[in-house]
């Protein structure tokens, strides 16, 4: 195996393509606490720029074999850090305003309706979650359910944090779209509803 550490973004490239996780390995040592520092600028969310961080290597990896989409490793991570980060701020924005505007109209948790519809919502989550791998659903429990930070999940799991990560993007994506799908409405604005952190 050889060590990569001396190669190049360019050197490291063709063994990228070829599925090589060691040279992934080390391009991702390489970039990600500067991708980190560079997504906090925008996001002032550590988790939040974690979290975007992390999806960002995903795609690339997903991409690797697209000589058109990465010809520079650097840039192309760079580029694609600061488009989701602003696609996320956009989201966000409109998201909070059509939040505001349902939970003003929303009806007291207290009236016997909301409540039935509530436990709609947590069955729907629970139902998507039972299709989810185990290890997932649990992350995404433990993390959104009982607010634990990635630290702690990662310890009660024994597991590690990059390991959390990934299995948080998994089930945060996986619900978007089934919410987007069959609820006709957005992740952020169901979590809020049964007061789970998204």
């Amino acid at each position: 195996m050889p060590s990569y550490k001396s190669f190049s973004d360019q050197d490291l490239l063709p063994f990228i393509r070829k599925g090589d996780e060691d040279a992934y390995g080390e391009l991702y040592t390489r970039y990600y606490q500067p991708l980190y520092r560079s997504l906090r600028k925008y996001l002032r969310s550590d988790e939040l720029s974690e979290d975007v961080a992390q999806n960002v290597f995903l795609k690339f990896w997903e991409q690797r074999a697209e000589p058109v989409i990465i010809r520079e490793p650097s840039s192309w991570l760079f580029t694609m850090a600061k488009r989701q980060a602003f696609d996320l701020l956009r989201r966000a924005s409109v998201e909070e305003a059509a939040l505001s505007v349902i939970l003003a109209n929303y009806p007291s948790i207290s009236e016997s309706e909301p409540q039935i519809l509530a436990k709609d919502y947590l069955n729907f989550i629970e139902r998507i979650l039972a299709q989810m791998p185990d290890l997932t659903a649990e992350v995404f429990r433990l993390c959104r359910q009982q607010h634990k930070s990635y630290e702690e999940a990662a310890t009660l799991l024994g597991i590690s944090r990059s390991t959390v990560k990934k299995h948080m993007i998994r089930s945060m994506s996986v619900l978007k779209d089934a919410a987007e799908s069959e609820l006709g409405i957005s992740l952020a604005i169901l979590l809020a509803l049964l007061n789970i952190r998204p």
